[in-house]
This record gives C-alpha cells, sequence and structure tokens, in this order.
C-alpha cells in the first residue's frame, strides 16, 4: 500500500513536471512566432520597400529567417549594404525587439523624403536579422546546440586572428557567414545585452587595441551614443577580450565597419536605442576598410578571456 501510494504520487510529480516543460516549451516557442509575425507584418504592410529573406537554416532544420529593407524611389548612386543581427545569445531576447523597431523606423524615414536621415538611410539596403540562435532563443539560453547536440556559445564561433580556435561549428554561424560574403556586406551592428555600451574593434587577445580605424570608428560611436548616452571604446577596453567574436572576425577578415550594442536593460524604452543605430547607419563609410587585418606579431602570448563578454 505504501509503495503504491508512493508510486502514485511520483507519477503525479511525473506528469506535473512532463506539462511544465511542455508548456514552458510552447511558451519560448511562441516567442519566435511573435517576431516571425512581426516579421510578415511589415513585410505585408510594406511590400514596395520590404521582403522576406533568409540565411539558410541552423541545426535543427529551422530557417532563420530576416527581411530586406531597400527604397525603391531612392536611385542616387550605388547602394551599400548593411546587417543587423540579434540574438546571437538566446537569453538576451531584448535584441530581438530593437532590431525590428529600428527595421521600422528606417521604413518610415524611406518613406519620408523630409526626413533628415532620408538619404543617408536611402543609400543603404538593409539586411535584418533579429533571432540567430533560434533555439537558444526559445530555450531562453545563452548557448546554441549544433548538429552533434553540442552546447555552443555563437559569438565564440567565429575564426580568431590570434587563437587557433574551433569556428563554424554550428549552422547558424556558418550560414551567417556564408550570407556577408556573397551580399558584400560593409556596416552591420550585433545587439546584447546587458550592460549600455556601444564598442568596435579590437576585442581580440591582442597587445595594441586600436585598430588602424581607430579614430574613425570613435568618431562614428561618440556621435551614435549621443541619443542614449551608452559607454563607448574598443571591445577589449570597454568591456573583455574574447576570442572568436563575430566583430573582430567581420572587421579582420573583410574589413566590415561592425560595432557591438549592448542594451542597458532587458526591458523598458528601446527608443533611444534605436536612434543610436540610425545614426551610425548613416555614418557608415561607403566602402570596406582597406586597412583592417590585425597584425600577427601584437597577439598576446598569455591569453585574457573572460565570460563577461557578450
Amino acid at each position: 500500500n505504501k509503495f503504491t501510494e508512493k508510486g502514485k504520487f511520483m507519477l503525479k510529480i511525473h506528469c506535473i513536471l512532463v506539462l511544465a516543460i511542455g508548456f514552458a516549451t510552447l511558451a519560448f516557442g511562441a516567442e519566435y512566432d511573435r517576431i516571425t509575425q512581426w516579421m510578415d507584418q511589415l513585410i505585408n504592410s510594406n511590400p514596395a520597400y520590404v521582403q522576406g529573406m533568409d540565411i539558410g537554416k541552423n541545426d535543427q532544420g529551422i530557417t532563420i529567417r530576416g527581411i530586406r529593407i531597400a527604397n525603391p524611389n531612392f536611385v542616387e548612386g550605388e547602394k551599400i549594404n548593411q546587417l543587423l543581427v540579434g540574438v546571437h545569445h538566446g537569453n538576451e531576447r531584448n535584441s530581438s525587439d530593437l532590431c525590428l523597431k529600428t527595421a521600422e523606423k528606417i521604413i518610415a524615414k524611406m518613406k519620408d523624403p523630409a526626413s533628415a536621415e532620408y538619404k543617408l538611410l536611402s543609400r543603404s539596403v538593409f539586411y535584418v536579422i533579429p533571432v540567430l540562435n533560434i533555439g537558444g532563443f526559445n530555450a531562453s539560453s545563452r548557448y546554441e546546440r549544433n548538429a552533434s547536440n553540442s552546447s555552443i556559445d555563437p559569438n565564440r564561433d567565429y575564426p580568431d586572428p590570434c587563437v587557433g580556435n574551433k569556428y563554424y561549428q554550428l549552422a547558424s554561424v556558418r550560414n551567417l557567414a556564408y550570407f556577408i560574403d556573397r551580399e558584400n556586406i560593409i556596416g552591420a551592428v550585433t545587439v546584447h545585452g546587458y550592460i549600455g555600451t556601444f564598442t568596435y574593434p579590437w576585442g581580440i587577445n591582442t597587445s595594441n587595441t586600436h585598430t588602424a580605424d581607430h579614430d574613425l570608428y570613435t568618431s562614428m560611436a561618440k556621435a551614435s551614443v549621443a541619443f542614449n548616452g551608452y559607454r563607448y571604446g574598443t571591445h577589449t577596453d570597454v568591456i573583455y577580450a574574447a576570442s572568436g567574436s563575430f566583430e573582430d572576425w567581420a572587421y579582420h577578415k573583410f574589413g566590415i565597419w561592425t560595432m557591438l550594442l549592448e542594451l542597458k536593460s532587458s526591458s523598458g524604452d528601446l527608443s533611444k536605442d534605436v536612434d543610436c543605430l540610425i545614426k551610425y547607419f548613416t555614418l557608415v563609410p561607403t566602402a570596406r576598410s582597406a586597412d583592417h587585418a590585425h597584425p600577427a606579431g601584437n597577439c598576446r602570448s598569455t591569453l585574457i578571456e573572460s565570460n563577461g563578454r557578450p
């Protein structure tokens, strides 16, 4: 009798846990559905300006969706391609909302020739990927699972010029890298959370944290954070050094003008951060950096690494 009662009790506990996990999975899954529905709304409401796009599938076979924004009424000069990416880390969920709120404001300004930013935004094509790490986003986890079911930090999964690290272990990261190469991206911002910074290379293990473009980077960052009051500087100087991150890889490999926006809060008004990003996108040069490679001789022999870096 005692055993039977205990068995019944354990069965009830098991059922409760199964139901709880099921509800949690549905809830997190619904969160990504919210993002895809938001993208669909932008596409359907602005068919001349916004098209759906994707960069391929992740390791679970889910398509990583995004939107492409361009002003069909602006034909002056050659367009430059810019990229905005959220949710490298699945627990930095507000980064997805910032991406789409920024997209909304870019569209509105492209539709308004009287806008002060009309020409500077209309010169660009914007690719917005609000959620790169879908699995982590649905589980509210920093990490993402690869094809072998290993847990990988997506923002440590890029080739690093100073460390012989493993890279492209995630299909999401590989596909983003292929996309960047294919589309000739000139400017890029990745969004993380939550310490309130706007930073730029170098963030690798280097003895000299300043790139050849340091002064220009500093000027663009300073003008951008006038809207949200964030700290700015190199990743290493303002946050921490880290190996295998997107921002340093994209600049070192291609000369892409990359920035990392660390939201200050996981909730609240994002309008100042939207304005910070829009200002930056108006300042990005029309061509990639010509002097972007990291000198091998500047790599540190002793690595300084911190999990505090986004």
